[in-house]
């Protein structure tokens, strides 16, 4: 072991807070990297169960030539011989004419293996699964409508079926039944995808006769989702942003923290030259403690997002709010601990070749830090307007671009783009806002001394409010997504679906106006006819079952979709990106909080000769805390102005990009409360800073002198 290494192990020993808050700074940044991969992953396996009938346990999907009847089956069969094949379960589903209450109806019919890998339902509400023919499920808004409990009977077609349970259903646009593969009563249901599971041979199953195509079970839930919802996988692929920032915060968070560090270390490193340590040595014990800290750090944090993962369904359990159980992609997670390393190491690089090049002379004097050094504004300006020229170039792509996926691409680079043009003028910026600030506190000492570090130490005021400015931007854009997301989603239905219940008539069997004129007959329901469908109503006080069997009585074989089903999907798909958007906020504020905090004490130890001459000259130990805090509080606002406006712009961008919806008015008031939160965040940040300020002795001042 080499004596700089030597040193630098002494060092943590006799000083082990210092890679505390290095460390903790990693640990919260890479909470925020595996969160945002924890909630994408569940994200995406709500969203393909939603859109995916194929069932959990399958491995691979199987295309027929779509061959009726027992052309599938016996495909099936067949499948079933083949090695490795451990069960086969044909997907089958279609209209059939149910009696339900002396009324019948068009409702909508599909099967289900009911027990084994294959089995797809969710857990049952109330009775039992099917144990044979003749049994069968319904979905949970059919027997609200209906009011049919376990143990009543349904007919279908010639054959008459006993509910033995109630199932919730994806996507219960009307009236559902569940009956098992065997059941007589499927036996017209037309179907030509196959669900295996086991580990056979894929070249095996390709060459069974009957199959055109043979897809994995994870190609096929991917076919699935792109198909239902091209939207979807725009929001997936804007989440996914969120990991390639969280690292980008934690490169700044680090970097300042190696920064801050070693400058107060430069007279102990001047030391280690004296004492015969080479300009390699140093480096690379700097290195070594920043991977360290990086691999310790980073599995710490992955470890607290999936213990949290797994909190947040039971928190919000508690709150009468369902969540799903989180999907936990362990490669994924290993990548960011990996990532965590590799962006530690890359912070501290810089830090680490000026610690090298510290000459021994710095050990003959008084090592102050380097933080005050003015920025370089003839090299960080032009590449500021080259970022943000490129950025707009971007932008104006992806909104014209046409593909959601490449249009969310191009406008998070050009996000990217923006915010390493914002960490390139942040001390300018820091410095400009800190100008404006200082009239209004010229006749306040802490305010005034607050302004000053700022202004003097604007590269580590900067630090804080770009990381803060990040993780604000990031959840003011996607409050923009989600309410437009909203709102287009309520205007869709309203358009689509004006009435409670739609009933779509063949006018080639049926004329829409004398159906509506005989529901409109009944005295539970208003109706009329809009453009070849009818839209109905229930009269206000009609019993909700009454209504159904009036309707369903009334509409015949016509099929009938219910408003409130459809509402009900679409609130609960945005209340899931909702919860995410709040998973995140409160990833943010945790970001939020370490990083100024981190920043702040090692500001404060910096700064404890300065600090401890101001006492001497009068100033109190609660002045010295409202100084800390208000330093915390101007970071936080230049943070949360520049976070929620760029947001804001992004969040739209996003919306025109992917065609998820138009904006019609911004969340004004979720935007000014998510600026208020992290002004308040980034000030109790700052409380432990603020308690070893106040603590500060003037005799620190007077033996420092």
């Amino acid at each position: 072991m080499n004596p700089a290494t030597r040193a630098a192990v002494a060092g943590a020993r006799r000083s082990p807070r210092r890679l505390l808050l290095t460390g903790l700074a990693v640990l919260v940044a890479t909470v925020f990297a595996a969160g945002a991969v924890l909630l994408t992953a569940t994200l995406r396996a709500d969203l393909v169960d939603g859109a995916s009938a194929l069932p959990a346990g399958a491995t691979f999907a199987v295309e027929t030539d779509g061959d009726e009847g027992a052309g599938t089956a016996a495909v099936a069969d067949r499948l079933r011989e083949v090695p490795g094949v451990s069960a086969a379960s044909v997907s089958r589903t279609g209209i059939a004419s149910v009696v339900a209450g002396g009324a019948s109806g068009s409702w909508m019919l599909s099967t289900d293996p009911m027990t084994g890998p294959l089995h797809g339902l969710a857990p049952v509400t109330a009775g039992r699964l099917p144990a044979g023919p003749g049994e069968a499920l319904l979905g949970a808004g059919t027997a609200d409508r209906t009011g049919l409990v376990p143990g009543d009977t349904v007919g279908v077609g010639d054959r008459t079926l006993t509910v033995t349970g109630v199932v919730p259903v994806g996507a219960e646009y009307g009236d559902v039944l569940v009956v098992a593969d065997d059941d007589p009563a499927a036996a017209g249901l037309y179907g030509s995808r196959i669900a295996l599971a086991g580990d056979p041979d894929p070249a095996a199953l390709a060459a069974t006769p009957g199959v055109v195509q043979v897809r994995t079970a994870d190609e096929q839930r991917d076919e699935d989702l792109a198909s239902a919802s091209t939207s979807a996988n725009a929001v997936l692929a804007g989440l996914s942003v969120f990991v390639g920032l969280a690292l980008v915060a934690a490169a700044v968070v680090v970097a300042s923290t190696f920064r801050i560090v070693l400058a107060r270390r430069s007279r102990e490193l001047a030391m280690l030259r004296c004492v015969g340590a080479s300009r390699g040595q140093v480096t690379r014990s700097v290195l070594a403690e920043a991977a360290l800290t990086g691999l310790v750090a980073g599995v710490g944090g992955a470890l607290v997002a999936v213990g949290g993962g797994w909190a947040a369904p039971a928190v919000a359990g508690a709150s009468g709010v369902d969540l799903p159980a989180p999907a936990v992609p362990w490669g994924r997670l290993a990548g960011c601990v990996l990532l965590a390393v590799v962006v530690t190491v890359l912070a501290a690089l810089a830090p680490a070749l000026a610690a090298g090049r510290t000459p021994p002379v710095v050990a003959l004097g008084a090592a102050d830090a380097s933080g005050a050094r003015a920025p370089r504004a003839r090299v960080r300006l032009p590449l500021a307007a080259v970022a943000l020229v490129l950025a707009v170039v971007l932008a104006v792509a992806g909104v014209g671009m046409g593909s959601p996926l490449a249009g969310t691409a191009l406008a998070a680079l050009s996000g990217m783009l923006v915010f390493a043009a914002l960490v390139v003028t942040g001390p300018f910026v820091v410095s400009g806002a800190a100008a404006l600030v200082a009239p209004v506190v010229a006749r306040w000492a802490p305010g005034r001394i607050a302004v000053g570090n700022a202004r003097r130490m604007s590269r580590r005021t900067a630090a804080m409010a770009t990381v803060l400015s990040l993780g604000v931007g990031l959840t003011a854009a996607l409050l923009v997504g989600v309410a437009g997301a909203s709102a287009d989603a309520r205007e869709s239905i309203e358009r689509n679906y004006p009435a409670d219940m739609v009933v779509f008539a063949d006018p080639a069997e049926q004329d829409p106006a004398e159906l509506a004129a005989r529901l409109d007959a009944a005295p539970e329901l208003t109706a009329r006819s809009d453009d070849g469908i009818v839209l109905v109503d229930p009269v206000p006080g009609a019993d909700p079952v009454a209504v159904r069997t009036a309707v369903v009585r009334g509409a015949g074989e016509a099929s009938v979709g219910f408003t409130a089903d459809i509402r009900e999907q679409t609130e609960s798909a945005v209340g899931a990106v909702r919860w995410i958007g709040l998973g995140l906020v409160g990833i943010t504020l945790l970001v939020a909080v370490v990083g100024v905090g981190v920043t702040l004490a090692l500001s404060v130890g910096e700064r404890t000769r300065e600090i401890a001459l101001l006492r001497t000259l009068g100033l109190s130990r609660a002045a010295a805390r409202r100084a800390v805090a208000f330093e915390a509080a101007l970071a936080g606002a230049v943070a949360a102005v520049l976070g929620v406006v760029l947001g804001g712009v992004y969040g739209v961008l996003a919306l025109k990009a992917t065609g998820i919806g138009a904006l019609t008015a911004l969340p004004l008031g979720q935007l000014a409360g998510l600026a208020a939160v992290v002004v308040g965040v980034a000030v109790v940040a700052s409380v432990g800073p603020m308690r070893r300020a106040g603590r500060v002795e003037p005799a620190h001042g007077v033996a420092a002198a």
